[in-house]
């Protein structure tokens, strides 16, 4: 089947059912009751002139920012990154420290000149341990640079938690995480944007490719992209317990890790609507094309036939080198004469899916028509809606996440937090 809008193509190898109407009607009086606070973010025309501002003040002191942040408040930002900012030299203008690692920390501050750095320390509720102590140990590192505490931008949420306390008492440049947004949704909040804005990506095509999904959505319903991805992955979920997200593209990477943990904290769950007890999620591997054709694909092929594969692609650069000739004599070298990198990318995409296609395995593709901001935002609110689309349809809740919290509490126990004692 085969599904086009816009600069996204969707098609499947195989055959599946259109959401019933009542998933849509569920999704709509979800909206509506404010819970989806991620469809509202692309039309927040206020909160996005905030974040402009806020980046262009931290553009004039500092060339660099590290973005304290980890999971829903760096992966989509790692995506965004990956996808248009990031260069192999040692300047990349934002670092993401995600990870409470003594080793990275000291990496950053013998680095980096402090007097030209920002640092932007990104949690929701406001307590995260792993990223508050990345910030805590960067704090006076960056507290005795030129800028002093100037320095500091903090994102979370606008009303609650410490970070906020914090943020006021100093009275520390902020930007806030609206309410009804969670955190692996919050991509196209100033979680993402505003180190994105910093970077010079183009945020703004980014929340209109993003708007027209969202509207495309409630326009059309079941017959949106968004739906019929849903639809499509919703189709293959009980059958098959582990999704492969297989992008055909260094640059989106980084974006199915996002996915993944879309899918994988969205989709998880032991609990139905009703709080009735149920096991119900699909494992999620992010896989990179075509590297892990020369480790992944032969499992794929003919290990368990337990996995549905989506395929993501990019059409080829058409002002990328040609590979030079001269090696006419060895016919291994010879062929690729007048190909560039991509085409043979886009050959193995090609290729890979076909093989998985005649092996039985059912087969999605996702292609970006251009891998620019514009579809970006696209790719990211298309995925959103299916994700919680897929969720109701499964009768489970795919905004919350009760299993990550006791291995918080545990945590919290062990390094003596008070009011966390066992």
């Amino acid at each position: 089947m085969n599904t086009e809008y816009s600069e996204l193509v969707f098609r499947t190898s195989y055959d599946f059912t259109p959401l019933p109407d009542r998933i849509i009607d569920i999704y709509s009086e979800w909206e509506k009751e404010g819970k989806l606070g991620f469809m509202e973010l692309p039309g927040d025309s206020e909160l996005l002139a905030e974040t402009l501002r806020l980046a262009d003040t931290v553009r004039g002191y500092a060339d660099r920012m590290i973005v304290c942040g980890i999971g829903g408040s760096s992966l989509g930002l790692r995506a965004l990154l990956s996808a248009f900012s990031i260069t192999l030299d040692e300047k990349e203008k934002v670092i993401v420290a995600d990870s409470p690692d003594s080793g990275l920390i000291s990496e950053l501050t013998r680095c980096m000149n402090p007097d030209r750095t920002s640092i932007t320390v990104i949690t929701k509720s406001g307590g995260t341990a792993e990223t508050l102590s990345v910030f805590l140990s960067l704090y006076r590192w960056i507290a005795g640079s030129a800028n002093g505490e100037n320095g500091i931008t903090v994102i979370t949420d606008p009303g609650k938690g410490d970070l906020r306390r914090l943020a006021n008492d100093r009275k520390w440049s902020s930007l806030p995480i609206p309410s009804s947004v969670g955190g692996r949704f919050s991509v196209l909040s100033p979680v993402g944007l505003f180190p994105a804005a910093f970077a010079e990506i183009d945020v703004k095509a980014l929340l209109q490719g993003a708007l027209a999904v969202s509207t495309d959505f409630r326009e059309k319903g079941s017959a949106s992209l968004a739906a019929k991805i849903a639809a499509g992955f919703l189709s293959n979920f009980s059958r098959y317990p582990v999704h492969v997200f297989f992008p055909y593209n260094d640059r989106l990477f980084d974006t199915a890790l996002w996915f993944s943990q879309l899918w994988a904290e969205s989709l998880g769950k032991k609990m139905d609507l009703s709080g009735k007890a149920t096991v119900t999620g699909q494992t999620p591997l992010a896989c990179r094309g075509p590297a892990d054709q020369h480790s992944l694909v032969q499992l794929f092929m003919e290990g368990p036939r337990d996995k549905t594969v989506t395929i993501f692609t990019t059409p080829p650069d058409s002002d990328a080198p040609r590979i030079p000739g001269g090696f006419e004599e060895y016919p291994s070298l010879a062929y690729l004469e007048g190909l560039t990198p991509d085409d043979l990318r886009t050959a193995e995409a090609s290729a890979t899916g076909k093989a998985l296609e005649e092996n039985g395995i059912p087969v999605s593709y996702i292609e970006m028509k251009k891998l620019d901001e514009r579809t970006f935002g696209e790719l990211i609110m298309s995925l959103e809606i299916a994700t919680v689309l897929v969720g109701l349809a499964l009768d489970i809740n795919p905004l919350n996440q009760p299993g990550v919290e006791r291995g918080k509490v545990l945590t919290f126990a062990a390094l003596n937090r008070p009011g966390f004692e066992i």
